[in-house]
């Protein structure tokens, strides 16, 4: 069976732009943490630079570089499910690439505002739209190569 990308798929790439720009985004503002902290590269948050830092700016800074880090962890997984999902199902993939891009939203939100356990109400959002796209990825794989 050959797949053929109809007009539906644009959906697909919009959710996959979404994505991308919200991830440098979150990079950005690790930007601009480094700049009001202080905290020079190389210091990832915990070497020379951020031991001066104050307890609590010390846990700002490091609550939005964890941020931006776990999107920098996930965003290969997440792209290449929306994009191998929208092959099959491209509006059902990308309303799940939207609800990703809002639970990544609440996610760092919360984060930056209150630390890891701020993240609870983002994440499920996330792991919810990851593993829809996955779970539709994977079934039409199967169903077009094992059963044709």
């Amino acid at each position: 069976m050959a797949i053929v990308l109809g007009t539906n798929f644009g959906y697909c790439v919009l959710a996959a732009v979404g994505i991308s720009v919200q991830c440098f985004l979150a990079g950005a503002q690790v930007g601009a943490a480094r700049k009001k902290y202080k905290v020079e590269y190389p210091d990832n948050g915990g070497g020379r630079f951020s031991d001066k830092l104050s307890d609590e700016d010390w846990i700002k800074f490091n609550s939005i570089k964890r941020v931006s880090d776990n999107y920098s962890e996930q965003v290969g997984i997440v792209l290449a499910m929306l994009m191998a999902a929208g092959l099959f199902m491209p509006r059902a993939a990308a309303s799940f690439g939207a609800l990703y891009i809002l639970g990544r939203f609440v996610y760092g939100a919360g984060y930056k505002s209150s630390g890891p356990q701020g993240r609870i109400f983002g994440a499920p959002l996330m792991m919810l739209s990851l593993i829809s796209m996955t779970g539709i990825a994977t079934y039409n794989a199967v169903l077009t190569t094992c059963f044709t």
